[in-house]
């Protein structure tokens, strides 16, 4: 049998997708299956046990005639199945014109009458996303599942990365705490402000001493949030690799960090799936019960303002400029640095009780 996932979201939904993924993989295990993904997601698919082929979609760069190619090559395969774990309008069309005589979807996408297999939620509360697509994905013929954990399959190639990026990036790593920073985001609204990063960051120095490192993480193009926190720390101790690493090797070099400090975002769903780091999760207009980090060992920082979660791109309580750094969210900057100093103190004190009178 030939099955044809749909997915084309953001890194964390797909990375929480995978749990439906390996669902789906164990109620068809002789099938072929393939993930329909975006190209800044595709590391999550590449190396997942439970797919066989992997199609890839570049929407920044993808022009019409792309699309009809695209288009052709699904149907080529002469899918039995798709199974969209979306719902959104572009996703049913792809479903629709993959020409599969079964096509999956759940019952409040708008254009699912282009395909033809209804999951009706039968009046489930809203969920956790990792619970929502095994819903979809059991609904669908795969088989229940015990752990829900998110899985991004790396390559000692990308083992090797983060390690050779250690070693060329500080002078003396040996016993040292790694602080990785995330001040990147794809919604505006999600982001912690950068002077808090660098504040964070002196509160860090101050504690640790010498004894700390510091990377700061991100994608391509965001470079200009990591700039200004390592011009004013100017010293060896804090290096950028924002924009420097695909997805599977930034998960090796968060494997080295001791502690992360992330808002919502891709990377905060990688970090949590790392169970030696602990991941400090700051929420604004998301909610951790829907989209929150699934792991074990990690701890969610979040203000009271009566307006959250508000799910909005766009803060109607300040206007924040894209290319303007200091401005924030105003549930995000009620989130102060010392909260997450707090976390971080604590945390590292109970690990090591008997360095706890030097520093307490």
């Amino acid at each position: 049998m030939n099955i044809l996932i749909i997915k084309l979201s953001s890194i964390g939904d797909c990375l929480l997708a995978t749990p439906a993924v390996e669902s789906i993989r164990k109620g068809y295990p002789d099938s072929f299956i393939t993930w329909l993904i975006e190209d800044k997601s595709k590391d999550i698919a590449l190396l997942n046990p439970n797919i066989d082929d992997v199609l890839v979609i570049d929407k920044k760069n993808f022009k019409f005639k792309d699309y009809l190619s695209l288009i052709k090559k699904i149907r080529s395969f002469r899918y039995d199945i798709v199974i969209d774990l979306q719902g959104v309008d572009r996703t049913s069309i792809f479903s629709f014109l993959s020409g599969a005589p079964v096509r999956y979807y759940e019952e409040y996408a708008k254009l699912g009458f282009l395909c033809n297999r209804k999951i009706v939620r039968q009046g489930r509360p809203l969920e956790h996303a990792v619970n929502f697509y095994l819903f979809l994905a059991e609904n669908s013929g795969g088989a229940k599942i015990d752990k829900h954990e998110p899985v991004l399959i790396t390559s000692t190639e990308d083992k090797n990365f983060a390690d050779d990026f250690l070693k060329n990036s500080f002078e003396n790593i040996e016993n040292k705490i790694f602080i990785g920073l995330n001040p990147t985001g794809t919604w505006k609204t999600k982001r912690w402000p950068i002077k808090y990063f660098i504040e964070i960051s002196r509160l860090l120095l101050d504690f640790f001493g010498d004894n700390i490192r510091i990377i700061i993480f991100g994608g391509k193009g965001e470079e200009y949030l990591s700039d200004e926190i390592l011009q004013t720390l100017n010293g060896k101790k804090a290096v950028s690799a924002v924009g420097k690493t695909t997805l599977k090797q930034a998960k090796e070099l968060l494997s080295k960090m001791d502690y992360f400090i992330t808002p919502d975002s891709g990377l905060m769903h990688v970090a949590a799936s790392i169970s030696s780091l602990k991941t400090i999760a700051l929420f604004g207009p998301t909610d951790p019960e829907l989209t929150g980090p699934v792991g074990k060992n990690f701890t969610v920082l979040r203000d009271n303002l009566i307006c959250i979660p508000c799910f909005k791109k766009e803060c109607p309580l300040n206007k924040i400029d894209d290319k303007k750094s200091a401005e924030c969210a105003l549930c995000m900057k009620r989130i102060t640095p010392d909260n997450v100093f707090d976390v971080i103190k604590k945390d590292y004190l109970k690990k090591h009780e008997r360095y706890s009178d030097i520093r307490a």
